[in-house]
């Protein structure tokens, strides 16, 4: 029986190699960044309201309820502060539709414009109702 020789990679290996765990390891500090970038460059981004529905997560979710409002210009927006099984269904029932002002963090703002990678939904810290057109007129007329 003739006994094996151990080979030593070759440069090209060994380049393609640490090629593809630096790729990985960049692929994962993206990804479990996501949270500590989106808590980042706040802004008000006003969105078209069409309806909103509660969602149960996960079994594993850090959020178990939390609203999916659908937008006309900004996609699906997800509401999670202070929701719970309790006040989930009054906090969907705020919305209605008309136009409103989300708060996002810097990777949401990507999100809500469409620039995602996965097409997960923008992550909203925040919201507010504006004023439509006929409400405006009903109070600049008193």
């Amino acid at each position: 029986m003739a006994r094996r020789r151990n080979k030593t990679p070759t440069r090209t290996q060994t380049v393609v190699t640490l090629l593809i765990m630096f790729g990985g390891l960049l692929l994962m500090t993206w990804a479990f960044t996501d949270p500590w970038r989106d808590a980042q460059n706040f802004t008000w981004v006003e969105c078209e309201v069409m309806s909103a529905k509660t969602q149960r997560g996960g079994r594993n979710s850090s959020v178990p309820w939390y609203v999916a409002v659908e937008t006309r210009d900004c996609g699906t927006v997800v509401y999670r502060v202070g929701t719970s099984q309790d006040n989930v269904e009054g906090v969907a029932a705020q919305f209605e539709p008309g136009p409103y002002e989300f708060k996002f963090g810097a990777v949401s703002q990507r999100r809500a414009q469409g620039g995602t990678l996965l097409g997960h939904a923008a992550d909203a810290k925040d919201f507010r109702r504006l004023p439509t057109e006929e409400n405006r007129a009903v109070s600049d007329v008193q």
